[in-house]
């Protein structure tokens, strides 16, 4: 596992806005930095630490999902099925069913 998603994993669940600092804020953003795709299993322990209403954080966390390997196709919408929060699981959702129209 990246040391990266080992951290963010210790951070927990991206706090709501009225509980983020700047320096929190920082470090969620700091780890979410990733040149590399996920594995599945990294996704899966993270697709459940969005916040309710950081979007900042939320849409960052979305794009590290998103580098996930679709090659699982049911893998992947089960992994989506996991998402905490509703808007982003649409936002996946959506997302991922425009890939897949894309690629037929």
């Amino acid at each position: 596992m990246k040391n990266n998603i080992t951290e963010f994993v210790k951070l927990g669940k991206i706090p709501n806005d009225n509980d983020m600092t700047n320096e929190l804020f920082n470090q969620y953003d700091l780890l979410l930095q990733n040149e590399e795709p996920l594995t599945y299993d990294e996704a899966e322990l993270i697709i459940s630490m969005f916040s309710d209403d950081c979007d900042d954080l939320n849409w960052a966390l979305l794009h590290a999902i998103e580098s996930v390997d679709f090659y699982d196709v049911d893998r992947y919408k089960n992994l989506i099925a996991k998402c905490n929060n509703i808007e982003f699981r649409e936002i996946l959702e959506i997302r991922f069913n425009n890939f897949l129209s894309k690629k037929n």
